[in-house]
């Protein structure tokens, strides 16, 4: 009877320490697996240190004109331009996200997207007469072009742009998530 009960006891206390070593392990195991996963997210996010999610291409024209001596004297210029302005996320590691216990749904909270530039990528003179005593300098022209890009800008941002490229960056990134191998993607701007 003596010998039984020993056995009883070793076997428990063995099938407690089993017990106890494989979920330690299992722990230990899942928890690399999150850590990896979390590094593949961060890798993911982090190979683009900027993300352009929206371009828009934009053309005007700009007159100058200047008149002198009672109107005896003119001078007028005609430019055509052309801008391509895009908007994204400036700094991609402001992205923060947290991954569930499961790793299969992932939470990221996205900053709200932003301006990342505004760039002439063409100008036309059109027409233009100059007169000596009423010059059209080169640096007014390009005066006038800037303002007319600010405008554009301003337009643009009237319309809702950086709103677009907001749903442009969680649609893009929930896709990247799913490509990853989550089931479940949820995304909030910051």
């Amino acid at each position: 009877m003596k010998r039984f009960i020993i056995k009883l006891l070793f076997t428990i206390i063995l099938i407690g320490a089993l017990c106890t070593a494989g979920y330690f392990g299992w722990k230990k195991f899942t928890q690399v697996k999150t850590e990896k996963l979390h590094a593949t997210v961060s890798r993911t996010l982090e190979q683009s240190a900027e993300l352009c999610l929206y371009k828009m291409s934009y053309t005007d024209i700009i007159t100058i004109k200047k008149r002198a001596a009672l109107g005896l004297a003119k001078s007028y210029s005609i430019v055509k331009y052309s801008g391509i302005i895009r908007a994204g996320i400036k700094n991609i590691d402001e992205i923060s996200f947290s991954i569930s216990e499961d790793r299969k749904t992932i939470e990221i909270l996205i900053p709200p997207a932003e301006l990342l530039a505004n760039d002439i990528t063409s100008q036309t003179v059109f027409d233009e007469s100059q007169n000596i005593f009423v010059p059209i300098r080169v640096q007014e022209i390009f005066d006038e072009i800037e303002t007319a890009k600010d405008d554009a800008a301003k337009e643009l941002l009237a319309e809702g742009f950086l709103d677009d490229a907001d749903k442009r960056a969680s649609d893009y990134i929930k896709q990247l998530m799913l490509a990853l191998g989550f089931d479940s993607v949820k995304t909030a701007l910051k």
